[in-house]
């Protein structure tokens, strides 16, 4: 009684996962064809049921066997989301501090503001994350980076990231 469990995952899968379509109609759009780098876009703004797509999707992404990165493009979004959003969003993160810590590798997101970038970054020092996570301006930027972090943790990475960061030049 009263005690926390941890979420159970299924027996993990090696590779990439297999993950749910997106809803019709929805703002969110998930691809892991680049794994182990998770690429989430997120367009207009995020509605409570993107956030539900989103979590199904991590939980299958924590299920797979290899640790991952993940790429999320906000820069299309042009309002922040609302209350409840926030609030459903920073519940789900709180609960898997642990599995992000054992299957995750890093987290870039990407704002076209320098603000939001900033009161991003300024956000994640007061509120610690078990990945590195940082802003960036670009997609590009953003791929880079988790390209190093991936590498960097001796994990490998298919060409097409590379292009995706415009580093034609490390595809052999």
């Amino acid at each position: 009684f009263g005690v926390a469990r941890a979420f159970e995952y299924p027996q993990s899968v090696y590779g990439p996962p297999t993950i749910d379509e997106a809803p019709p109609g929805a703002n969110i759009h998930i691809r892991v064809d680049l794994w182990p780098i998770v690429s989430v876009t997120v367009e207009n703004e995020l509605r409570e049921s993107d956030c539900d797509y989103l979590h199904t999707v991590c939980d299958q992404v924590f299920a797979a066997h290899d640790r991952h990165a993940f790429l999320v493009d906000c820069s299309s979004v042009r309002s922040a989301p609302g209350p409840e959003v926030r609030k459903k969003l920073k519940a789900f993160e709180d609960s898997r501090q642990q599995t992000s810590a054992e299957k995750g590798i890093a987290c870039a997101i990407v704002f076209q503001s320098r603000v939001v970038r900033g009161a991003y970054t300024a956000l994640r020092w007061i509120s610690a994350q078990p990945v590195p996570n940082k802003a960036f301006g670009s997609v590009s930027e953003a791929a880079r980076w988790c390209i190093e972090a991936c590498e960097g943790e001796g994990v490998e990475v298919p060409p097409e990231a590379y292009l995706l960061a415009e580093l034609p030049a490390r595809i052999a």
